[in-house]
């Protein structure tokens, strides 16, 4: 996996509304700022099952996945979870615009880009840089 990683914010998100397995609409607009985003597009049925399994651990560091799929994939009506949002992509333009992999901030701004879908450990290494979320742990305790 490869990595462009980097603290300094280079872009900032792009918002989108694309529909969920069931036909309902999201928007990342009703995330940004609130939640920290990755979006992975195409990922395995295994790395969705890695993703619903760490959940909590993704509450923990505020971070939601947003895995981008293309319209009619069975892995669109998979197991919900709190923190993984799992989305139709039907033209492709969102997954082109982010890529195979982006980590959006809390502060809006695309703090990383990765070739693959990104291991969590990974991300969560450099969630835990950041000066956000070190506040968060001090704030919090966690």
């Amino acid at each position: 996996m490869s990595i462009s990683a980097g603290l300094a914010v280079t872009a900032l998100a792009a918002p989108f509304t694309l529909q969920d397995g069931t036909g309902a609409r999201w928007s990342l607009s009703s995330a940004l700022g609130r939640e920290r985003i990755l979006i992975v597009r195409d990922p395995s049925a295994a790395y969705l099952e890695h993703i619903r399994a760490q959940d909590k651990e993704l509450q923990v560091r505020d971070l939601r996945v947003i895995a981008l799929l293309p319209p009619g994939d069975a892995r669109l009506n998979g197991p919900r979870t709190l923190m993984l949002t799992v989305l139709a992509d039907p033209d492709g333009k969102v997954s082109a615009h982010y890529g195979p992999a982006a980590l959006i901030g809390k502060d809006l701004g695309i703090k990383a880009r990765y070739t693959t879908p990104p291991d969590l450990n990974t991300v969560n290494a450099l969630i835990d840089t950041m000066p956000m979320r070190q506040q968060e742990r001090r704030v919090r305790g966690r």
